[in-house]
């Protein structure tokens, strides 16, 4: 469910990039793009969605690592 939604964001966010490639262990910058301003955008868009807010120590490197994170923090 977070994994949809999340695919649905980077379409809003990221045009280019095609969805169905998106996977869990897709890399952020090196397999998607995402630079500094659409990891921004992805970000805000993510901690809209799901009601959470990103620490700034946050490791998010992979679309996994931003599932994680949401699941962790939607249930605390």
């Amino acid at each position: 469910m977070i994994f949809e939604r999340l695919v649905n964001i980077f379409e809003r966010i990221m045009p280019q990039v095609n969805t169905s490639e998106i996977k869990m262990e897709s890399i952020l910058t090196s397999d998607l793009g995402v630079d500094s301003l659409n990891m921004l955008l992805l970000a805000i868009s993510v901690e809209e969605e799901f009601g959470i807010r990103f620490e700034q120590d946050a490791k998010l490197e992979t679309v996994k690592d931003i599932c994680d994170y949401v699941e962790l923090k939607a249930v605390a």
